[in-house]
């Protein structure tokens, strides 16, 4: 069976410049034809700065400042509520340092 796929032009300049692979959504319009439509991916902001924590991330940006921790309920000898106050400390001396070289 052929289908024909209309893809963006974002998407198709993605795949003729070597990436060889996208990810994203396919939504058929009829039994042959259908829509793809690639995941947004958020791309880091020059002039970010960002460190890396055993369970997550800290970033601080020109407008906002973020922490995501992802904590698996299955890992062993870690409760959840010690990494977040553990991690957020990190996350807030990160930010202090980050704050103090720029003012």
């Amino acid at each position: 069976m052929n289908v024909r796929i209309q893809l963006s032009d974002e998407a198709y300049k993605a795949l003729m410049n070597g990436n060889g692979r996208l990810e994203g959504s396919l939504g058929l319009v009829s039994p042959t034809e259908g829509n793809f439509n690639a995941y947004r991916r958020n791309a880091s902001k020059p002039g970010g700065k960002y460190i890396k924590l055993p369970h997550g991330r800290a970033s601080v940006g020109d407008s906002h400042v973020r922490l995501t921790l992802r904590i698996a309920l299955d890992e062993t000898d870690i409760t959840p509520a010690d990494v977040l106050i553990d991690e957020s400390r990190q996350a807030s001396d990160f930010v202090d340092r980050v704050f103090d070289a720029e003012f």
